[in-house]
C-alpha cells in the first residue's frame, strides 16, 4: 500500500470509529429486542408457552378440607323452659299443701269450738231470759204442747214458760260445749230442772248417760 497522509489516516480512524460504534448501537438494540421479546412471550403469552401449558393440562384445583362437624351449640332455650317448668311445679306442690292444710284446719275447728245448732245460734244474738239449772233428757216419741209430734233427733227442748219457737243458747260450763235449741213443748215438771232437752241436743253437749246436767242457757234471736 502507498502512504497515506496524515489527513487520509484521520479521516480512515473517523470513519472506523462510526462503523464501529453503529455496530454496538445495533447490537445493543437487537439484543434489547430479544430480551423484550423474551419478557413479553412469556407475560403476553408464546405460542410455544401455550402450546407447553395446554399439554401440561390445566392447573389443579385447589380444595378446601371438609370443615370438621360442629358439635350442637347448647340449647338455652331449651335449659331455660326446664327452670321455668321446675319453677311451676314446685309453686303448684306449695299451694297444694297449703290446701290441705287448710281443709285439715277447718275438719278440726268445729272440734275446737263449742258446738251449737237448731237454728244457727252462732249467727244469734242475747236477747232475753237467761239463768242458770239443771236440764234433763227425753227420747220416747209423743206429741208436744205445740202440736208437732216429738223428733228425738231434732234440735228441740221443752221449757215451762218460755213462747213456743223462742231459741234458747244451753251450755254445759264444765266443758265449755253449747247448742241452740227451739222451744215447742212444756216441761219438765221435776223440782229445779228448767229444761227437758231431746237426745239428739242434750248429747251435742252432754253425754247421754248422764241423763241430766248444770247448764246455763240464755234466750237468743
Amino acid at each position: 500500500m502507498g502512504r497515506h497522509t496524515p489527513a487520509l489516516v484521520e479521516r480512515i480512524k473517523s470513519k472506523r470509529l462510526i462503523v464501529l460504534t453503529a455496530a454496538a448501537g445495533a447490537v445493543l438494540v437487537t439484543g434489547g429486542t430479544a430480551g423484550a421479546a423474551a419478557v413479553g412471550g412469556e407475560l403476553v403469552g408464546d405460542p410455544g408457552n401455550a402450546a407447553s401449558n395446554a399439554a401440561a393440562g390445566p392447573p389443579e384445583a385447589q380444595t378446601a378440607a371438609p370443615a370438621a362437624p360442629s358439635s350442637p351449640a347448647p340449647k338455652k332455650d331449651d335449659a331455660a323452659q326446664q327452670k321455668r317448668d321446675s319453677a311451676t311445679k314446685q309453686a303448684n306442690q306449695a299451694v297444694d299443701a297449703q290446701a290441705k292444710e287448710s281443709k285439715k284446719q277447718e275438719k278440726q275447728e268445729p272440734d275446737e269450738q263449742p258446738q251449737s245448732s237448731g237454728g244457727g245460734g252462732s249467727d244469734l244474738t242475747p236477747s232475753g231470759e237467761s239463768g242458770s239449772c239443771e236440764m234433763s233428757m227425753y227420747s220416747e216419741p209423743q206429741p208436744t204442747a205445740s202440736g208437732e209430734q216429738f223428733d228425738p233427733s231434732a234440735m228441740t227442748a221443752a221449757h215451762k214458760t218460755l213462747p213456743m219457737d223462742t231459741m234458747v243458747k244451753v251450755t254445759n260450763p264444765d266443758n265449755g260445749k253449747s247448742v241452740t235449741v227451739r222451744i215447742n213443748d212444756r216441761g219438765p215438771y221435776v223440782d229445779g230442772r228448767c229444761l227437758d232437752l231431746s237426745t239428739a241436743s242434750f248429747t251435742k253437749i252432754a253425754s247421754a248417760g248422764q241423763g241430766v246436767a248444770d247448764v246455763d242457757y240464755q234466750v237468743v234471736s
